[in-house]
């Protein structure tokens, strides 16, 4: 990595310091001290194991210490926002909430300012101390999934496709995630239902298919278990849109970002891990776009 890379990260190193010399430093989080003392002096970065020890020490996301990552999207500012007026009013200051969380001021002050991503775990801690629910914390209104009309056709037999107008809705086959993910053409004996979907919503798609969620990653938007409903012809990436990937065996719905040959999964649950996929061992993960959901089941 050049030098001027490391100087950036050199530099938010130095934000977590706390104005502490980089022997005690080190000493408090565990490092060798010799060795980042050479780093520093050479202007070398320090190895994977020590910046994974100092985010995970000081509650920073190991992507803005190595990349000094801005957010993306509004969520980390609502975050940031929603936790500086709840500190404020339950009449704390940075330093008495810091000394609770076990950060230092400073360290705080650059969550409140945007500056740095937080933490699953950290939001978890600052929800606790602050006697909120996370999505209290991510909630401003603004970043709900907007689905379009769906019904759910409830049929006896599934040996063929239900009969409807096509002026209204047109039919959607609703299978099991492996499915939906891994087959052009879904097998009839591997349709256990139909979900109908507003012509004007499916457009021009030709391509649909239903599948039901997994995990809690996308609460308080989805829930495990709703189905959704997926183009699997639209696989571009786009900022704020949510995609259904098939990973570790389920289907998940995620709001996604690519760098290099990393697939970044990110959730909207604030207490849930970001989630990393490499597209040199899985290639092709995206099952496809989600144009709408069926909650009420």
């Amino acid at each position: 990595m050049p030098n001027f890379e490391s100087a950036k990260i050199w530099k938010r190193i130095v934000a977590l310091q706390g104005g502490s010399s980089l022997a005690v430093y080190c000493k408090t989080v565990g490092l060798n001290y010799e060795s980042i003392r050479k780093c520093f002096q050479r202007n070398g970065l320090p190895d994977t194991e020590s910046l994974a020890k100092i985010a995970e020490y000081f509650q920073v996301d190991l992507q803005w210490l190595i990349y000094g990552k801005q957010p993306s999207s509004t969520l980390n500012l609502i975050i940031a926002k929603k936790i500086r007026l709840y500190r404020i009013s339950k009449g704390l200051s940075q330093q008495q909430m810091a000394a609770k969380l076990s950060l230092s001021p400073q360290v705080l002050e650059l969550y409140e300012q945007d500056k740095c991503l937080f933490s699953s775990n950290l939001i978890q801690k600052c929800s606790n101390l602050l006697e909120v629910h996370p999505c209290a914390l991510t909630d401003d209104g603004s970043l709900r999934f907007q689905s379009p009309q769906l019904k759910i056709f409830q049929t006896t037999s599934a040996q063929k496709d239900p009969q409807v107008s096509g002026e209204d809705f047109v039919s959607v086959p609703l299978t099991e995630s492996a499915i939906a993910a891994g087959q052009p053409i879904i097998p009839q004996e591997n349709i256990e239902d139909y979900v109908l979907l507003h012509i004007r919503a499916a457009g021009k798609r030709t391509n649909l298919v239903a599948s039901r969620v997994d995990g809690h990653s996308m609460e308080p938007t989805l829930h495990p278990g709703d189905i959704v409903v997926i183009d699997r012809d639209d696989k571009i990436i786009v900022k704020n849109k949510m995609f259904a990937i098939y990973h570790e065996g389920g289907l998940t719905a995620k709001f996604l970002e690519k760098k290099a040959n990393l697939l970044i999964l990110r959730p909207i649950n604030p207490i849930a891990e970001i989630q990393i996929i490499d597209l040199n061992e899985n290639p092709q993960p995206i099952v496809g776009k989600i144009i709408g959901a069926w909650k009420d089941l």
